[in-house]
């Protein structure tokens, strides 16, 4: 029994499958709005409307509009505690867009779009501090939407798609702290060797991977122009579950030799180096995409100038706790973690200047407030408060052709965090997260 439940310690923090709100959804599906601060519910985007608010189709000009391009994510996050300090470092994320609208009649206009709603990246050393909470972690989910947009009149439009979601996980920590089998050595002398050296590596890794089946949610929204110079647009897109039916843990050793050695030590003494029965067994798990609700208006403010404001408000409070459930052949095990997160808003402000009639410049300013608990605060995505600049262009090539590029630099503000140790929850692993990111875009926009 008391084996059982050092092994749902051990493992509990690989319920945190949901790597921290802000690094977790992915704003960036256009070039274009990137560089005016991610608006775009109350704005006439032609093609890329179907992400940000579907009635938006409705005003594509030409009869076919074609739209994509990716995004590169040059992201780190600094940990530090006291003298001790490191840096994540992460792979550059590449999440990608694309959209094809078709007016189908002067009213009716519908189009299909792939983007990726969440994302990320983190990989810490392996031995550093918080290597029994993560080591790295990686997901990745694809949301394909058909859209369908309606023109009431000239000044008020409605549209709404179908999200078909799909994605993979996966993410990895050691089982053991690092040098927590030390005192070992001092108590067994013959093991002393096999712990030196391996001294700077986790002793025993575990590793939680799958694939998500196919969540279905929906995106709608409506549009409102009651002039040519003011918009104001409002749309909704769900929760969508992503559902791991199928995963598989894999537990690996620092060498054989470690894991002789710690064969032997539970041999001698049961329960000393708890090892969950997990290698090679299969798990489920459910990982919520959160619902967002877009309110927005824009004003052009002359023939050269458009300026846009929006409030996007998200519900994290889908992480109230998270579960993974092992089979028989694991002993039945039941995670369940507490991360008590909360609905949060994301403010956004941008505009973009007409310079001519082939050159276009972006900026905008975006505040993503965090919806973490710090008392359930783990290092996967450290959340936090967050602030972004942007800026952007497009380069109308011809009237068919039109190049965006844009850039947005994010800084997190410094924030300290708890979590329960998962060798004792009485005992909280503490540090102090800071977070920035370059996010350079480019994208292509052709139409007929």
């Amino acid at each position: 029994m008391k084996l059982r439940k050092l092994s749902l310690l051990l493992l509990a923090g690989f319920v945190s499958l949901n790597l921290m709100a802000e690094g977790y959804q992915i704003n960036s599906q256009s070039s274009r709005q990137v560089g005016m601060g991610h608006l775009g519910t109350a704005l006439r985007l032609g093609s890329e409307s179907m992400l940000f608010n579907p009635a938006g189709l409705s005003f594509m000009e030409s009869k076919i509009e074609l739209s994509f391009g990716a995004n590169a994510i040059f992201s780190k996050v600094k940990y530090t505690n006291g003298a001790f300090s490191t840096e994540s470092d992460n792979p550059i994320g590449t999440p990608i867009f694309g959209y094809v609208g078709y007016k189908l009649s002067d009213k009716f206009f519908a189009g299909v779009s792939i983007t990726n709603p969440v994302g990320n990246s983190l990989v810490w050393p392996d031995n550093w501090a918080g290597a029994h909470h993560v080591q790295n972690i990686s997901l990745k989910a694809f949301s394909v939407q058909p859209t369908i947009s309606y023109k009431i009149s000239d000044q008020l439009s409605i549209g709404a798609g179908l999200m078909v979601d799909f994605g993979s996980f996966a993410i990895e920590k050691a089982l053991t702290r690092m040098g927590a089998l030390a005192p070992i050595g001092v108590m067994v002398p013959t093991y002393k060797p096999i712990l030196d050296m391996y001294a700077n590596v986790p002793s025993v890794t575990a590793k939680l991977e799958g694939e998500s089946e196919i969540g279905i949610g929906f995106n709608a929204g409506i549009l409102y122009t009651p002039n040519d110079k003011l918009s104001i647009g409002i749309s909704y897109r769900s929760k969508v579950m992503m559902e791991v039916s199928s995963g598989t843990a894999s537990v690996s050793y620092a060498g054989p030799e470690m894991q002789a050695l710690i064969t032997g030590i539970n041999t001698m003494m049961p329960g000393t180096v708890p090892i969950p029965p997990i290698d090679g067994k299969n798990f489920s798990a459910s990982l919520p995409i959160p619902s967002n609700l877009n309110v927005g208006v824009a004003y052009k403010t002359s023939e050269k100038l458009l300026l846009s404001a929006e409030i996007q408000y998200v519900g994290w409070s889908a992480y109230e706790n998270l579960t993974i459930q092992f089979g028989s052949d694991a002993g039945n095990l039941k995670l369940l973690s507490i991360r008590n997160f909360k609905n949060t808003a994301i403010y956004r402000f941008g505009g973009e200047v007409y310079a001519s009639d082939k050159f276009t410049w972006r900026f905008g300013a975006i505040y993503d407030t965090t919806p973490v608990d710090k008392m359930y605060y783990t290092p996967e995505t450290p959340g936090a408060n967050k602030f972004s600049l942007t800026t952007g262009m497009t380069y109308k090539v011809s009237n068919a052709i039109a190049i965006d590029a844009a850039l947005q630099g994010l800084c997190g503000q410094k924030i300290k965090g708890y979590v329960p140790e998962t060798w004792n929850p009485n005992v909280n692993f503490f540090g102090e997260y800071k977070s920035t990111a370059l996010i350079p875009s480019l994208g292509l926009k052709i139409n007929f």
